[in-house]
């Protein structure tokens, strides 16, 4: 039987309709990608800035410092709106786009921990920590309708059709879980669980297949690399163990129809046997912390997790384009025309 938070519980953990004290502002120069930098746990140094991949000096901070929030995790864009995940701070800040980027709403939770956020239609999906399940959110009136239950703290979260996917890698606590779960999103339950490399974090769709990288952590503290191949026909999975390493990252990168990984000096094509390409890396940028792209640019965020850090911007080919200084930890990246 499928459980759900009560209507008194919800009251405990959640208000909606804050509004920052920010005004209206007007992205300078001809923005095409947002930046979301993290900032340092327990700073409130947390930052949006948007970019021109293209045009020189064209940064600009949208939100920052203890507006935006204490350590943000991931942001989406779904019909005209920038939904950007705060974890630290328990809550969700919304945008609307458009000539100006305009601070909507707040959805804030109460020790929820949320990490990412997906949407159809008018229904938005948010993985959270701390309740260890997925809350269901009405995007007309940014309120908590509802929640799934997982068997540990969903992570990433990626929605195929009438199926959502979410990533599981730990226990409540904080033990290696290795679990992908395949949620029905009409009857909110869980209809398939795949068990793969421990540590599964992000996930990418491709070519009828699930993707998923994993990281964990060994006895010693070494750190741990794999990933794991869903057959989403057949519900097969292969898999691959990288074993201890400090060169591969989490982010999976779609370029042209093919798969890559990021590492600390750029991207690694994926093999058919699941390994990576570690001789062909595409960027050739020290000190990588986090990737993305999308249909003209690769982009890389380079951290010493002192403000301020650097974002390269580079061509598929990892020929440099542009660069450009950011706040603490950029740390996740998306395209408005994407």
């Amino acid at each position: 039987m499928k459980k759900t938070i009560s209507f008194f519980s919800f009251i405990l953990f959640l208000f909606t309709g804050c509004e920052l004290n920010e005004d209206n502002q007007e992205i300078n120069g001809n923005p095409k990608v947002f930046v979301l930098c993290e900032g340092n746990f327990g700073s409130n140094n947390a930052a949006l800035w948007s970019i021109a991949p293209n045009e020189s000096i064209s940064e600009t901070q949208i939100l920052g410092g203890s507006s935006l929030g204490d350590v943000a995790q991931s942001m989406t864009i779904h019909e005209n709106r920038l939904y950007v995940v705060v974890n630290n701070s328990h809550k969700v800040e919304v945008f609307d786009l458009g000539d100006e980027i305009t601070h909507s709403e707040t959805l804030t939770l109460n020790n929820a921990s949320p990490r990412y956020f997906a949407a159809s239609g008018t229904i938005g999906y948010l993985s959270c920590w701390n309740l260890e399940a997925i809350l269901l959110i009405d995007l007309t009136t940014l309120s908590v309708i509802d929640s799934i239950p997982v068997p540990g703290m969903p992570e990433d979260l990626i929605l195929n059709s009438t199926s959502l996917f979410a990533s599981i890698p730990s226990n409540s606590d904080w033990s290696p879980a290795n679990t992908v779960v395949e949620i029905n999103t009409t009857t909110l339950e869980i209809a398939t669980s795949y068990e793969v490399i421990n540590g599964p974090e992000d996930l990418e769709l491709l070519g009828g297949y699930l993707y998923v990288a994993s990281t964990y952590y060994g006895a010693d503290y070494s750190t741990y690399t794999g990933l794991s191949k869903i057959n989403l026909v057949t519900g097969d999975v292969i898999k691959n163990e990288n074993g201890a390493n400090s060169v591969i990252k989490n982010d999976l990168i779609t370029i042209d129809g093919n798969l890559y990984r990021l590492t600390v000096t750029g991207i690694a094509k994926i093999k058919n046997d699941l390994s990576l390409d570690i001789d062909q890396i595409i960027g050739n940028i020290s000190g990588v912390y986090s990737g993305s792209s999308d249909e003209d640019y690769i982009y890389f965020g380079i951290t010493d997790y002192v403000a301020p850090d650097t974002v390269f911007v580079t061509n598929h080919d990892g020929t440099l384009v542009n660069q450009f200084t950011v706040g603490s930890i950029p740390g996740d990246f998306v395209s408005i025309d994407n």
